[in-house]
């Protein structure tokens, strides 16, 4: 045997394999991608949507170098779900991860960060709370994936039946922008990349950090303000006002971020969304949180777009747009064939000043619930121009005109019961569509369960 012949044809097929090796990693050209939820924020307490305390004057300068979208809205009121929708581009329904606890079980298409990642991007997460462990699959397509090392536990509520108080660990702003200062300070800085950042602080319960100086009090107008508007919780007041506080840091910590990436070259390189995930009750509808109701502050979201050329700066836009248009937005703009099978649309041809009109419904989910004080059963949701129906299997089924009533306050299913059968046949065409009764209940394993339950989202 001839081993010189055989040992150049190894080296020659080793050639050959790295070559093609090389050829399948694909090295990404386009601009970087951040991608930034705000938890449980609700767009009509910034001030940068028009709110009369000075929450967000940090982003109300941004808005100044951004599109923002004045009607945005979430497929459904609860973390883990609303993200998955954001990253999926699906309905609640169609990637199944219906409840915090519940994981992308048989989700096929891809998440937008696997597309990025193939399309060679760097690809990096900072979460804030426990509730978005990789476990439940939003990790997918991510290198780097910092869902651990929380830097706090923060004391729960104590009820009054009860003395014990729960732990639920997540970190604050300062700490999620140290995070990701440290992964992008130690990527490649010549290669794309794209990072999502989490932050929790407008959650319940806060977590106030000791070194920012609270710039509200619970003074006369802020209780006027919150009586005029149906904020039903007199005894919660306080925790309006700290939650508005909170976003007040939150908005603060958001500036130092923009700060450093103008400072690393990288603010005018990277396309930058800036949403929530849903929004919170405070008392309006007689709920402090969220998830229960399908109710406008539940469901309404904010959302600022800024292009890295500052294209259609200071653009406002009253189209409603939704968590499932963002995925799809990111890859158009990236000029990149999407292979997620979205259900939601880009939104650069709306940006450009194009069709006026993504739905004729933005339509809502919100999880199951076994029979307890105050809700039980399914429930989902539809507003297509100024009418809204709540349908539910359980509970009371409703019908609003927000053009009359924008709080929600009267249920007229009654009083307009042909427009009520109308919107109960858009309403379950799309509950055929997504299969809203198929989907199976999940087994969460109960190592799961326990820290869902130390964060405070079971019983």
């Amino acid at each position: 045997m001839n081993y010189s012949r055989l040992r150049y044809a190894l080296i020659a097929a080793l050639i050959l394999a790295g070559s093609w090796f090389d050829s399948c990693h694909k090295t990404a050209k386009g601009p970087s991608v951040i991608i930034i939820t705000l938890d449980t924020v609700r767009m009509d307490h910034l001030s940068v949507y028009g709110y009369f305390r000075p929450t967000t004057p940090f982003l109300n300068q941004l808005a100044a170098e951004s599109v923002v979208f004045n009607n945005g809205y979430t497929p459904i009121p609860h973390t883990v779900s609303a993200h998955a929708s954001l990253f999926t581009s699906h309905y609640p329904s169609e990637h199944k991860a219906l409840y915090n606890g519940w994981k992308l079980e048989d989700y096929q298409p891809p998440l937008l960060a696997e597309v990025l990642k193939r399309e060679g991007y760097q690809t990096g997460a900072v979460v804030s709370s426990a509730v978005l462990a990789g476990w439940h699959g939003l990790d997918r397509g991510f290198d780097f994936y910092q869902d651990q090392n929380f830097e706090h536990k923060v004391t729960g509520e104590k009820k009054k039946e009860k003395t014990t108080s729960i732990d639920y660990n997540q970190r604050r702003a300062s700490e999620v922008v140290k995070w990701a200062e440290k992964w992008l300070n130690e990527i490649e800085r010549q290669q794309p990349f794209f990072l999502w950042l989490h932050f929790y602080d407008a959650h319940r319960p806060y977590d106030p950090d000791p070194d920012f100086t609270p710039r509200f009090q619970l003074d006369p107008e802020f209780t006027k303000y919150l009586e005029q508007n149906h904020y039903q919780m007199p005894d919660k007041y306080d925790q309006v006002n700290t939650y508005d506080n909170q976003l007040a840091y939150l908005d603060q910590n958001l500036e130092n971020f923009f700060q450093y990436l103008k400072a690393q070259g990288l603010l005018d390189k990277s396309l930058i969304i800036i949403t929530a995930d849903h929004g919170e009750g405070l008392g309006q509808h007689n709920l402090m949180n969220h998830g229960l109701y399908l109710s406008q502050e539940q469901v309404r979201i904010p959302l600022l777009i800024r292009f890295p050329d500052r294209s259609r700066a200071g653009t406002k836009i009253d189209t409603r747009v939704n968590l499932i248009d963002l995925a799809p937005t990111v890859l158009d703009f990236l000029k990149l064939k999407d292979p997620m099978e979205p259900r939601g649309k880009s939104l650069l041809s709306l940006i450009a000043g194009g069709k006026q009109e993504l739905r004729a419904c933005e339509y809502f989910e919100r999880r199951w619930y076994e029979p307890n004080k105050k809700v039980q059963g399914r429930k989902a949701g539809a507003l297509c121009g100024e009418w809204k129906i709540i349908w539910a299997d359980q509970e009371e089924k409703e019908l609003y005109n927000l053009t009359n009533d924008p709080f929600e306050l009267t249920n007229i299913r009654d009083s307009e019961n042909k427009k009520y059968l109308e919107m109960e046949t858009e309403m379950k065409g799309y509950l055929d569509r997504v299969k809203f009764f198929a989907v199976k209940k999940q087994t969460v394993p109960k190592e799961v369960q326990d820290q869902l339950k130390a964060l405070g989202y079971t019983k």
